[in-house]
């Protein structure tokens, strides 16, 4: 049976006592977890614990960890609220978090170490490395090389599901080079810099074929004992019993998680220990003794990649080195700092934020863990506090005169629209942040709305075009859109503000959708009608645990002919052909990821949907569960079974693998695996779903009265 998590009656009373005694005990002192300081750093301390508590209160994260580093010593290591409120242990110093993406700095050194030794080059195919590697439906695979995987141009396609999961899967990694051969590139290895999981994943196999070592054990030699990070650990083995930062959603604990993606996000350490490898990069490749990588390497990571790219709208967010998000971190380029960040976000979990100021030998690491999947504690929480703690730190030194000021308010002179504007630019954009749809009013104001899955709903409207070529509303003159043509293809940009007042920074947000495309053939017409069933997903093991239905629908856009959107997908017919789905034609920077290929398949005489290496059934198809015993035998080729129940009798379950209940609209009823009795007409299930590893067998005895 599937655990609840809910927590029992007076266990809740004694976790909300415990609970506020810690945020009482915030407020008033300034850490309840351990620390040490450096009283020429006073200043920014304050300043720290004081954004810390501001962001705690206002998400209601139940714990973080700050690191500060001055040189090669961590002068100020604090840890805020509770790691356990169960347990009631409160976070220290020592408390290990989820470094999420800032995993991949580890990723991108461990490369460096190997092209210091000349085991590997920056710009040779990785085929060289990886034999094994194919990709038969794009042969623009052979121009991959390990540059491009360390900064996020190699064109790799995007997220499939398995990569954080209920229980661990050491081998993600392996399976990942394995599924290439069912994948197309996004785009031409290269020519745009678009973040992507799949090249640091990729780093992971790299590093196992060229030193014949596994990547934690690779890692754990040549990066954390060098550098004292000895707590620090992958999910390969066990974590210690209570020693790392849990997330709540509400009053109930999230499930640890197993993160298998080990290069691209699976890294578990404390603040403190983490602070030591920016030591290493603020020292040009040396902490203490030991020398990591060469000041060669270490300055190769710090260039901007993107400078050569198809980049019509810069973000400085994005501006990636080698490992490194931005090289250009915005809210220190705008006060003259350069700055290297990366950040690293598992949604309702953790967020984190690595900082190093080369020039000014200053870094800060800031963790902090979730208190709801709503309000969930994120990077750019992070962000907010590590901009907070360096600005003050600068002013400290004498660097800066100042804590800068907000930017303006001031609204700017409206601008009459080019008429060539209204006639080029209405109509349907798309990108990895969903499809939206741009109008212009009658009095030539313009308006953005995305579409919700059945509709469009407001995002931005009534914008006025202004003098700095910029559209924004009355009251808010920082937000705003701009509209641009590059390489003849139509984009919309969006400007924002930055985790701090100070100042913006833009990203491109959708690429125009042609109009008059060809219309759904018939086929396609009756596939949309369809509902699609997952088949080699073991959905015990997805992230995170939700109501969803497993099944999904491909929709139709309104206004748009010849585009459909569903699950990771947004497809057009060009080429135009009956069993396959064009998923991979935008080319937006910063923002093309997750889009997939559709695929029709023939099994079990069957039309079937792939989507990358996974399969999906049509529920139409689903037979209904006979009568009397069924024995189910799990294939080799690990498809899962899917049978519809009647309204009332009994089911008996026995077997090894997992079983899934669903009702009539797909939302799920109970789970688990082993022995089970259900009376249907009690539980008001549907649908039944069975999943083992191949050769296992289920027995089924369905009763009707």
């Amino acid at each position: 049976m599937k655990k609840t998590r809910k927590i029992s009656g007076m266990k809740q009373y004694a976790v909300r006592g415990l609970w506020g005694v810690l945020l009482a005990c915030l407020a008033l002192f300034p850490g309840c977890g351990t620390h040490r300081d450096d009283s020429n750093y006073a200043a920014a301390i304050r300043e720290g614990r004081e954004a810390v508590r501001e962001v705690m209160e206002e998400i209601g994260a139940p714990s973080v960890s700050v690191a500060l580093v001055d040189g090669e010593k961590v002068i100020w290591s604090e840890a805020f609220g509770t790691a356990d409120r169960e347990a009631g242990l409160a976070a220290t110093t020592e408390t290990l978090y989820g470094a999420c993406s800032v995993s991949k700095m580890i990723a991108a050194v461990g490369g460096m170490i190997l092209v210091d030794s000349g085991k590997i080059s920056l710009d040779e195919p990785i085929t060289t490395y990886l034999p094994d590697f194919a990709m038969p439906l794009d042969e623009r695979y052979w121009n991959i090389t390990v540059r491009m995987l360390l900064n996020h141009s190699s064109g790799l396609p995007g997220y499939e599901p398995g990569s954080v999961t209920s229980a661990p899967f050491p081998g993600y990694a392996a399976r990942m080079l394995e599924d290439m051969v069912y994948q197309r590139l996004i785009y031409e290895p290269g020519t745009i810099s678009a973040y992507n999981n799949e090249g640091f994943t990729m780093v992971e196999n790299l590093i196992r074929a060229v030193t014949g070592k596994s990547y934690p054990d690779f890692v754990r030699e040549k990066i954390l004992e060098p550098l004292g990070m000895n707590t620090s650990q992958f999910q390969n083995v066990p974590l210690p019993e209570e020693s790392c930062a849990r997330a709540y959603n509400g009053e109930d604990v999230w499930p640890l998680y197993s993160f298998n993606v080990y290069a691209s996000g699976g890294l578990f350490c404390t603040a403190e220990e983490l602070a030591r490898l920016a030591a290493m990069f603020l020292n040009r490749g040396v902490y203490g003794a030991n020398r990591i990588l060469s000041e060669e390497s270490l300055a190769a990571m710090g260039e901007d990649q993107r400078l050569g790219t198809f980049d019509p709208v810069p973000c400085e967010e994005s501006r990636f080195g080698l490992g490194w998000d931005t090289v250009a971190q915005p809210g220190l380029g705008a006060v003259g700092i350069t700055a290297w960040q990366k950040a690293g976000d598992i949604p309702g979990m953790y967020g984190t934020i690595l900082v190093v100021l080369p020039e000014e030998k200053l870094g800060v690491v800031v963790f902090g863990a979730a208190g709801s999947m709503e309000n969930t504690f994120a990077s750019s929480h992070a962000m907010k506090i590590a901009n907070r703690i360096l600005l003050r730190a600068l002013v400290e030194r004498g660097r800066l005169s100042k804590m800068p000021e907000p930017l303006s308010t001031d609204p700017l002179p409206i601008l009459t629209v080019p008429p060539e504007d209204q006639a080029i630019y209405p109509g349907v954009y798309a990108s990895s942040f969903g499809v939206c749809r741009l109008d212009y009013g009658a009095d030539h104001s313009l308006s953005l709305h995305g579409f919700d899955g059945t509709d469009w709903a407001p995002l931005y409207e009534n914008f006025q075009l202004r003098s700095d070529g910029w559209y924004a509303g009355e009251g808010d003159p920082v937000t705003a859109l701009k509209l641009l043509t590059a390489s003849d293809r139509r984009y919309v940009a969006l400007r924002r503000p930055g985790v701090s007042p100070h100042y913006s920074f833009s990203v491109l947000i959708g690429e125009r959708l042609e109009d008059n495309k060809p219309s759904f053939s018939a086929a396609w017409e009756a596939r949309l009608r369809e509902t699609w069933l997952p088949v080699n997903k073991d959905l015990s093991l997805l992230y995170p645990e939700k109501d969803d239905a497993p099944g999904f629908r491909l929709n139709a856009i309104p206004d748009l002919e010849g585009y459909l959107r569903g699950n990771q997908i947004l497809a057009d017919m060009n080429p135009p052909s009956e069993g396959r789905l064009d998923g991979k034609f935008l080319i937006v920077p910063d923002n093309v990821r997750g889009m997939e290929d559709a695929a029709m398949e023939i099994w079990n005489a069957q039309e079937w949907l792939r989507l990358g290496s996974y399969l999906y059934r049509p529920l139409s198809g689903v037979p209904m569960l006979e009568e009397g015993e069924t024995v189910i035998s799990m294939g080799e080729q690990g498809f899962g079974e899917w049978f519809r129940l009647p309204s009332s009798g009994t089911l008996s379950i026995e077997g090894s693998g997992s079983w899934f209940l669903y009702d009539g609209e797909g939302k799920e009823i109970d789970s688990g695996t082993g022995e089970h009795i259900f009376e249907l007409a009690d539980a008001g299930a549907a649908y039944l779903f069975l999943y083992g590893k191949g050769g296992t067998e289920t027995v089924l005895d369905l009763s009707i009265p």
